[in-house]
C-alpha cells in the first residue's frame, strides 16, 4: 500500500486539490457502507462537505473519499443483507483505478488530525493519481518527520497546537518540530 500522510487546514489543502484537478478532471465519492445503490459525487475538492474539519475524534475514522477519473465508473460491492435490507460498500476492492482521500482537519477547532491519500492498488491509473497528488502537495507543503505539513498547519504546529492522529492519543505521540 502506498500512502501520503499530511496535516492541512482548508486553506492548505484547497490549492493542492485545485492543482491536482488541473492535471485532469476527477470525481470524489464518499467511501463506506450504504443501504442504497445511489451515492454522492463531488466534481471539485472545494465542494467536499466540511473540508478542513475532522468528522471524528480519530483521523482513521474520519470521512474518506474514493477519487477517480471523472469518467470512471464506480462499482459498489454487495454486502450481506441485514434485516432483509440490501447493503453496499464503496471502496477500492471493486475500484482499482482509484485512490482514497481522507482530508483530516480540525477537531473541535482545537486539534488538527492528519489526512491521508492512499491506494491499495497497483493499477497504472491509481499510481498515476497518487503521483499527481504528491506532485501538487510538494509545491507548498514541507516534510516534518513522516508527514507533509501545509503552511497554515505548520504555523499551528510552531504555535504549540496539537497535530496528531487522534484527539485521544497521548500528546507524546503528537507531531513536533524538534
Amino acid at each position: 500500500m502506498k500512502q501520503i500522510n499530511f496535516f492541512a487546514l482548508k486553506e492548505d489543502i484547497l490549492p493542492v486539490l485545485e492543482e491536482f484537478e488541473a492535471a485532469g478532471p476527477v470525481k470524489y465519492v464518499p467511501t463506506g457502507t450504504t443501504n442504497s445503490p445511489n451515492y454522492s459525487i463531488f466534481r471539485h475538492g472545494m465542494a467536499l462537505p466540511n473540508l478542513g474539519n475532522a468528522s471524528n475524534v480519530s483521523a482513521i475514522n474520519s470521512v474518506a473519499f474514493l477519487v477517480s477519473a471523472a469518467d470512471a465508473e464506480i462499482n459498489l460491492r454487495a454486502l450481506s443483507a441485514i434485516d432483509g435490507k440490501s447493503r453496499f460498500a464503496i471502496d477500492q476492492l471493486q475500484n482499482p483505478d482509484t485512490i482514497t482521500f481522507s482530508p483530516g482537519g480540525l477537531w473541535n477547532n482545537d486539534i488538527l488530525l492528519h489526512g491521508r491519500v492512499a491506494t491499495a492498488s497497483e493499477s497504472k491509473v491509481s499510481q498515476a493519481l497518487m503521483k499527481r497528488f504528491q506532485t501538487a502537495l510538494k509545491k507548498t507543503f514541507v516534510k516534518v518527520k513522516a508527514f507533509h505539513v501545509g503552511p497554515q498547519a505548520l504555523t499551528l504546529l510552531k504555535n504549540g497546537r496539537r497535530l496528531t492522529i487522534s484527539a485521544q492519543s497521548p500528546q507524546e505521540f503528537d507531531l513536533t518540530v524538534e
